[in-house]
């Protein structure tokens, strides 16, 4: 029998290269989630990726599922989804092969499972001096505390619910100053083993344990007029997905919190490729020589230098064509060539 499997996903908030950035005070008034097979899913701060492979938030064990298959988000204006596989995707009954808006009662189909989505008001709507505490799982994943208390167990009416869990394992409570934790069943440690009904101040970095999962206090300032968590965005892609097609193939980019996707003629992909998956011990990020790249853009054939500036060329315009900038992305040094990468950067090559 086919299984759904929650798990968590370092990735970044992303939002459309073509749209207004997604501004933190409509992520503190609104909050979105999936009602998922097993369970209650929080679209957040970071998004959900539905999909085969082990690092996908959901993943689906059927063959038909692409390893990354459908991925949804925080977009500008609430909740959306974007087909990342060859498999099908359908929003209320219709095949959906491009970003879409979502909304409080779509029906997510992939494969055998469907995903409701729901929405909602937020309690809390930090002023603008204000800190947004968040819940960091042990991956990356973000959570937003965005009720003056937030339950959090396995209850339909817990506001971060973790499967198998009992309801309401513990609680913060936003006031003035830090949150407090209250736990609320046996096994709550914070620093040390917590008695049920035990409340302490929880601060930036505090270690909350629970059986086998660990939640991490993070503490983010929500200016109104911010437009992420974060003061300052990396400036190089922090997630790079290339995949091949019939012909050419298809790159996605995340660079400072912004999704990119370009269509890449065959030449242009097998360029990109090399560098994203370049011959070991090289990984993605490291310089490849003009002569690595060149025999895998034109194996067999004597081309050299000078051609392989001529398709980077023809890239770079592309790339421009498409809203990227390519000096964010492409670095020559002496006879070698570079995918610039943030640090902590994804890069999936299929």
């Amino acid at each position: 029998m086919s299984t759904a499997v929650a798990t968590d996903l370092p990735a970044a908030p992303t939002v459309d290269a073509r749209a207004p950035r997604m501004n933190l005070s409509h992520l503190l008034t609104r909050r979105y989630w999936l009602d998922a097979p097993h369970g209650r899913v929080a679209i957040g701060a970071w998004p959900v990726l539905i999909g085969r492979n082990p690092d996908c938030n959901l993943v689906l064990e059927q063959p038909e599922i692409s390893r990354h298959h459908l991925l949804v988000r925080l977009g500008a204006n609430g909740a959306e989804m974007l087909p990342l596989g060859r498999g099908p995707v359908r929003l209320n009954g219709t095949p959906c092969t491009a970003l879409s808006p979502l909304a409080a009662g779509d029906r997510i189909e992939v494969g055998e499972w469907t995903f409701v989505v729901g929405e909602g008001e937020a309690e809390y709507s930090p002023r603008a001096s204000e800190v947004a505490w968040c819940l960091e799982r042990q991956s990356g994943l973000l959570h937003l505390v965005v009720a003056s208390t937030f339950r959090v167990g396995g209850g339909a009416v817990d506001d971060l619910i973790v499967p198998g869990w009992e309801p309401t394992v513990f609680s913060l409570t936003l006031r003035s100053g830090p949150p407090v934790l209250t736990a609320l069943r046996e096994g709550v440690s914070c620093g040390h083993p917590l008695e049920v009904g035990e409340r302490v101040a929880v601060a930036e970095d505090t270690l909350i344990v629970y059986r086998s999962e660990e939640f991490r206090v993070r503490a983010r300032l929500a200016r109104a007029e911010a437009e992420t968590f974060t003061a300052v965005r990396p400036r190089h892609a922090m997630v790079a997905m290339l995949e091949f097609l019939p012909r050419g193939g298809r790159l996605t980019l995340e660079i400072g919190g912004r999704l990119h996707v370009a269509m890449l003629a065959d030449r242009r992909c097998d360029l990109v490729a090399s560098l994203l998956q370049p011959p070991s011990p090289l990984v993605a990020g490291d310089i490849v020589p003009d002569e690595a790249v060149c025999a895998r853009v034109w194996p067999g054939e004597r081309n050299g230098r000078t051609e392989l500036n001529s398709l980077l060329y023809r890239l770079r315009q592309g790339l421009s064509d498409e809203g990227i900038d390519p000096a964010l992305l492409f670095d020559r040094v002496g006879g070698g060539l570079r995918f610039c990468l943030a640090s902590g950067a994804r890069v999936i090559v299929r």
